[in-house]
């Protein structure tokens, strides 16, 4: 058995990256998308999922990095900046939630909030991931393991980022040597914090993949290196992590993927990846078709 899980993060970002999710939907291979519950767009993000694409998989993509919180601020301080912001250094949050209870304790006051807003907007989600995996650092991951058995969400993204050979060819020339040590470190990281998280997650009886590809290929997904995915990957159940979006001139926030996001649109609509899945023999699926054991109370 081979399936593929293409997952669209960062629904709800801004109107063009919602509506590039949803052409690579309804015009590429994109099968699923995570949505970002504390920004602005989310709930018409949410209206145009339902509106025009009904059979698009939706989980949620868990925040602690981007914006605002959907908490009130005053009782999750401890994960805020001066500003009442996020705090955006991943490794800061990573300092602050390792060394203080209160911050671990706003953060999963903050992710249940998160997931709350979608049962109150009416959505079962699909599954959890999070901006920047915040869901899988090791001081974390057992509330959002708590947080998914609580609401019934039945499977957690891990990063155990699938390492095909010969990807050098593929990185874009724009990352340079910098970029690309920077891209092979992200992508050691998430390995690691991927491998305790599939193990914590399915001795909690509830699903994930048998690996990942798209850390590494953050901001430089192409349709030559899905292809070469496709041919390398092993049996199983995969995900392919993907950043799509329409051009806009006028981004609310700023992010490197910026100038990225259109070139993933545009290769994950090119009809190449789909005539190499199926000459492959590749079944495209959601975290709905992964088999669990798990069975909510």
């Amino acid at each position: 058995m081979k399936r593929l899980i293409v997952n669209a993060d960062d629904f709800g970002w801004s109107e063009a990256v919602t509506s590039g999710i949803l052409r690579a939907h309804r015009e590429g291979v994109v099968t699923s998308t995570t949505l970002m519950t504390n920004l602005a767009g989310a709930e018409e993000a949410l209206r145009r999922a339902r509106r025009e694409a009904p059979n698009l998989a939706v989980g949620i993509h868990l925040n602690l990095t981007e914006d605002r919180p959907l908490a009130p601020a005053g009782e999750v301080a401890a994960v805020l900046d001066d500003e009442g912001c996020f705090i955006r250094s991943l490794p800061a949050l990573y300092r602050r939630l390792r060394f203080s209870a209160a911050a671990r304790d706003a953060a999963a006051k903050e992710l249940q909030t998160q997931i709350q807003w979608t049962r109150d907007h009416g959505l079962v989600p699909s599954h959890l991931d999070s901006h920047k995996h915040v869901h899988e650092i090791p001081s974390l991951l057992g509330r959002v393991i708590a947080l998914a058995r609580q609401y019934g969400i039945r499977a957690i993204r891990s990063t155990v980022e699938l390492q095909p050979s010969d990807l050098g060819p593929f990185a874009p020339s724009e990352w340079g040597m910098i970029g690309q040590a920077r891209q092979f470190v992200l992508k050691k990281i998430a390995r690691r914090w991927g491998r305790q998280a599939r193990r914590a997650i399915r001795r909690s009886g509830l699903a994930t993949t048998d690996w990942l590809f798209g850390v590494w290929a953050t901001g430089g997904i192409s349709a030559d290196l899905v292809v070469h995915l496709l041919r390398h990957a092993p049996e199983g159940t995969g995900e392919l992590m993907v950043h799509p979006g329409l051009a806009d001139a006028s981004p609310p926030r700023a992010s490197r993927l910026d100038a990225s996001r259109p070139r993933e649109l545009e290769a994950l609509c090119d009809g190449r990846v789909r005539r190499a899945a199926a000459e492959l023999g590749w079944t495209w699926a959601t975290y709905k078709d992964l088999v669990y054991d798990y069975q909510p109370a």
